[in-house]
């Protein structure tokens, strides 16, 4: 792991499948335009792929922040989870990921999004905001791996940093 927040780096050259992200130019400028416009508090929405291209982002859905304290995290309205989880198994979609904004003006995941990251290979986009504008952006795959260590059996969860690739 990279810079003590949970994140790997990966080394890797080529279009490795799970750290290359197709997200096309406008939709991303779309959410970071959401993410600006809601800033002082963090804006949240979903990301949705095509079932057969689970790493091409097709579409977002927007979402309320229903969290008790807008402005240092995000929880996504449950009302909307289950409409775009419904629609999306419907339409040969599912839900890849979220997105949310850190109004500090840091695109890296935090300590709470680390421990709320709790589906293996959820790709989690972070959009940094300051002042009514979005600025650095990063997009990371939360990763559970297993220890082998007999006598305690845990978990470690680490983000692994994504390449946005425009679509």
């Amino acid at each position: 792991m990279a810079n003590g927040q949970g994140i790997a780096n990966n080394s890797s050259s080529g279009g490795d499948d799970q750290t290359h992200i197709a997200l096309g130019k406008a939709l991303l400028e779309e959410i970071r335009d959401f993410a600006a416009v809601k800033w002082p508090e963090e804006a949240c929405g979903l990301l949705i792929a095509s079932i057969d291209t689970p790493n091409r982002i097709d579409r977002v859905v927007f979402a309320r922040n229903v969290a008790e304290d807008r402005l240092t995290t995000f929880e996504i309205d449950p009302q909307t989870l289950i409409d775009v989880h419904r629609t999306a198994r419907q339409k040969r979609e599912r839900v890849v990921g979220c997105f949310h904004s850190h109004p500090n003006g840091k695109a890296l995941p935090s300590p709470t999004d680390r421990a709320r990251a709790d589906e293996n290979g959820f790709l989690w986009l972070i959009i940094a905001t300051e002042h009514n504008r979005a600025g650095d952006s990063g997009l990371y795959r939360i990763i559970h791996q297993s220890t082998a260590d007999a006598a305690e059996q845990s978990e470690l969860r680490y983000f692994r940093r994504c390449q946005i690739i425009d679509r």
